[in-house]
């Protein structure tokens, strides 16, 4: 019996094994680069000094909006000024320093990870984005273009995380457990904006160090002690991992190794050319990009949303801005766990499968955002309802949908595919939050627009991938070095062989 056979008849153990243990550690890191990631969207609403902005506006002879006639200023949700009289422009030109940073890395982060691995790269990111986001608070006080080149920075080093964590689910996650594992380490991000959105509302209000400087802190210091963690804890490959039994060692190496050996650090050669000429990859590309639109422009601009339309206070705010991101982890968990099960029961094929919860997670988001456009201050409890739902459905996207799919159509340069992917996807994080300023800077109404704008991107990226999106490892993904020599066998004919064989002794 071979031991192939062996582990089979004896499952290797799923919630006891290390490669849940990397998932979970891996979580925490999403939640660290998350909290630091959303920091700045929760505290602008209280840094911001909105009287001061008001009486600019009112200068000018601004006509009332109808959420002014609808919800009066007496019950506006603004009550905390904060020391910055930044108007909505230069307040996206802080929100977007990000993603310019993010936009930078993603590709040399992927290729980097796949050549060398994603422990250092994961590690020193978090550490390096830590020690910058302690510092904002006092960036904000010189310049708000200081607190732009921080943020840059930060996106410089964020840009490398999700690349990474395709490789490390390329090395650690087996096909028949990849969307549990990916789901659940995924889902760390969204706790991550569960976390700062609720607290960071609640340490606004907070006269301990000035109140939202506290969410800068809080979240460097967690950033910090995880990479350190993390450079001790992880290892690139099973081989090197101290802990882990032989045995599921054996089970990960024989379900991931078969895709990836071939691939040596020393002669990792990425094929480029076929990457940017796969309809696959452009699939994903053009999905991911769309669906990141919606992603952005609620992860932004949710908390602005929030006061200015729906008239929240700032600790409702921030509670019920969390409120989406809450059902949208729980939604990535259980995707993650159906999506598996398609594919194990053969209910769908892989590819079927990716189509389906892409679906899923593009249309209904495109329906209740458009239900979300007609909602006004008098009906808020009903459009945070539409806002939960429809973010939640996004989470089929990151259980079962399109954040698998460059593990599944290109394993070994799963990181450098994902890393393109994410370039094109980061450019909705840098133009959202520019259109939401200059959308609604003059007339809240406008937040119609927005919405309108963002249902229909979904409803493209989720027609481009049911026409051309793929599941199945692609044929220029995989190296067969062995292949050539079966090969020249029958060409060489019984002369040619015994010509040859007093040579070859």
């Amino acid at each position: 019996m071979t031991s192939t056979e062996i582990r089979q008849s004896r499952p290797v153990s799923f919630w006891c094994s290390i490669r849940v243990a990397v998932a979970f550690v891996g979580f925490l890191g999403m939640v660290a680069h998350y909290s630091q990631k959303i920091s700045v969207g929760i505290a602008l609403v209280c840094m911001v000094n909105h009287t001061a902005i008001n009486q600019h506006k009112y200068s000018h002879a601004i006509p009332l909006t109808q959420a002014d006639i609808d919800c009066p200023r007496a019950n506006n949700t603004v009550k905390i000024e904060g020391p910055y009289p930044w108007t909505k422009n230069i307040q996206g030109i802080v929100l977007g320093g990000y993603f310019w940073g993010y936009l930078i890395t993603e590709i040399p982060g992927g290729y980097l990870a796949s050549r060398f691995g994603a422990r250092f790269i994961f590690g020193i990111a978090m550490i390096i984005s830590g020690l910058v986001t302690i510092i904002m608070p006092w960036g904000a006080s010189l310049h708000y273009g200081v607190l732009w080149f921080f943020r840059l920075i930060v996106g410089l080093a964020h840009g490398v995380i999700w690349p990474s964590m395709t490789v490390i689910m390329a090395h650690w996650a087996p096909p028949s457990e990849r969307g549990k594992l990916v789901g659940f380490m995924n889902a760390g991000a969204q706790i991550g904006n569960v976390l700062t959105l609720s607290i960071g509302g609640l340490m606004c209000s907070w006269n301990f160090l000035g109140g939202w400087p506290l969410i800068f802190y809080t979240t460097g210091i967690i950033g910090l002690i995880w990479g350190f963690f993390w450079l001790l804890f992880y290892t690139d490959s099973p081989r090197d991992q101290r802990c882990i039994s032989n045995d599921e060692k054996e089970y990960i190496l024989e379900s991931t190794q078969q895709q990836l050996s071939s691939h040596s650090k020393n002669e990792f050669e990425a094929p480029w050319k076929a990457i940017l000429t796969s309809p696959a990859c452009w699939a994903l590309f053009i999905i991911h990009t769309c669906n990141n639109w919606g992603t952005y422009t609620f992860l932004t601009s949710i908390p602005k949303y929030m006061a200015e339309v729906l008239r929240f206070d700032i600790k409702s705010n921030g509670l019920l801005s969390s409120l989406p991101y809450m059902i949208f982890w729980l939604n990535i968990n259980i995707s993650g766990v159906l999506a598996d099960l398609c594919i194990r029961k053969k209910i769908l094929t892989r590819t079927q499968t990716r189509k389906f919860f892409n679906v899923l997670g593009n249309l209904f988001p495109a329906i209740f955002v458009i239900g979300l456009a007609f909602m006004t201050c008098k009906l808020k409890y009903l459009a945070v309802a539409l806002l939960t739902i429809g973010v939640t459905f996004t989470g089929c996207c990151y259980g079962g949908g399109f954040m698998l799919t460059a593990n599944d159509i290109a394993p070994a340069y799963a990181g450098i595919v994902f890393g393109i992917s994410n370039t094109f996807a980061t450019i909705p994080g840098i133009i959202s939050p520019y259109i939401v300023g200059a959308l609604t800077e003059k007339d809240p109404n406008n937040w119609r627009i927005v919405f309108f704008i963002c249902a229909a991107i979904y409803i493209l990226g989720m027609i481009v991938f049911l026409i051309i999106g793929s599941g199945e490892i692609q044929p220029w993904a995989v190296k067969h070095p062995v292949a050539p020599v079966p090969e020249q066998v029958p060409l060489a004919g019984p002369s040619t062989t015994s010509s040859t064989k007093p040579t070859t002794t």
